[in-house]
């Protein structure tokens, strides 16, 4: 465990799972950081600054380079430097904590400088292109590129038998036999996706700044350039979905687990591009994955509550918690079988004085029992 109380701005600058929770943050490092914010409340404007300033590094320019932020990082800490010395020969009478500020005012002045002067300078060289032309040209393979011009849904069949239905205005390109270890597709706009399943390969989806990994399942991805946001939405089995700026981006590529964030049906996730930050919740109109007999299923009669929470949960193959010793005491009578998942958890809240959040892709039931 690193320790975090005794670092300054510059190490929390270079420290990688810093930089990694503020490019892209989840739950998990979520929780890490606010736990020790509290701990360490003296370290809190600190903490802010150096966000602000791995926030300006991304922020002024997605195409730089790892070298070039090293080297971004380097200079504006030899100001840093340099602005101390200033300090220590001009302005003896300073307090020390006043140095600091000046230290970190220097940092933040300097990045910001930098993003103006960087974008300007790329602005002059060549027109911007988007980042779907970028990663195709990056990549070495001969690509076809499929196009959807039209109104209606393109159905694409690719030749490990997999499936791409492509929305109007978008286009995808990818390697005619899938050379390499993984089977790579680049998309832009937004595309439906059966996968025909191959654990020994998995199937790769670069869209705008997410990369998506599947071994075998059904999803959809929206990453339209103009659009702020970038969602994908699960179907069927299991999705990893994970930000192209995460530093072990290639190595969650091309390895055979599911890394970064793990969505099952019903799950999506929502990347907003300007404030580079992942949210994971649930589908708007979530569909039933076990379909034997499931209409059966939805008529209650004097059942418990826990029972039939139960029933939901493995019927939309969603978490649902709750207390279950709380609400096995409270019989409900309700006929659920042509409503939505969010109206039969409406009608059962109402039947036992309760109400459920959606936090994280899962249902939270809050109830204090029944009387």
């Amino acid at each position: 465990m690193r320790k975090y109380n005794e670092f300054d701005i510059e190490d929390f600058v270079w420290d990688t799972d810093f930089r990694q929770w503020v490019l892209t943050p989840n739950r998990e490092t979520n929780t890490f950081w606010e736990k020790w914010m509290k701990q360490n409340s003296d370290k809190m404007a600190m903490v802010q600054q150096a966000k602000t300033i791995v926030s300006s590094l991304k922020i002024s320019s997605p195409t730089i380079g790892e070298k070039e932020i090293n080297e971004r990082i380097n200079q504006t800490i030899s100001k840093i430097n340099d602005t101390d010395d200033y300090v220590n020969k001009n302005i003896i009478l300073f307090y020390s904590n006043q140095k600091r500020w000046l230290k970190i005012a220097a940092s933040i002045f300097f990045l910001v400088g930098i993003g103006f002067w960087y974008n300007h300078i790329s602005h002059q060289k060549s027109p911007v292109k988007g980042i779907y032309e970028k990663l195709v040209a990056n990549n070495s393979n001969e690509m076809i590129e499929v196009k959807n011009e039209n109104e209606k849904t393109l159905p694409v069949q690719l030749i490990d038998g997999s499936l791409v239905l492509l929305k109007k205005g978008s286009k995808i390109s990818y390697s005619k036999n899938f050379l390499g270890n993984t089977r790579e597709i680049f998309l832009s706009g937004e595309a439906f996706f059966e996968v025909t399943k191959n654990p020994e390969k998995p199937f790769v989806v670069y869209a705008n700044e997410l990369i998506t990994k599947v071994l075998g399942t059904s999803f959809s991805i929206k990453a339209y350039d103009k659009d702020k946001e970038v969602t994908v939405e699960v179907k069927s089995g299991k999705v990893s979905v994970f930000a192209q700026s995460d530093a072990n981006s290639k190595e969650k590529a091309t390895n055979r687990e599911l890394g970064g964030v793990v969505l099952t049906p019903n799950q999506k996730i929502v990347y907003a591009r300007e404030e580079v930050r992942m949210a994971k919740s649930l589908v708007e109109m979530p569909t039933i994955v076990k379909q034997e007999k499931i209409k059966t299923v939805f008529e209650f009669e004097d059942r418990p509550v826990s029972e039939i929470l139960r029933i939901l949960e493995k019927a939309y193959s969603i978490d649902i918690v709750f207390d279950e010793e709380l609400l096995s005491n409270c019989p409900l009578t309700a006929s659920l079988t042509d409503l939505q998942l969010f109206d039969k958890l409406n009608i059962i809240c109402k039947g036992v004085e309760a109400h459920y959040e959606i936090l994280d892709g899962q249902i939270v039931i809050y109830s204090k029992g029944c009387r």
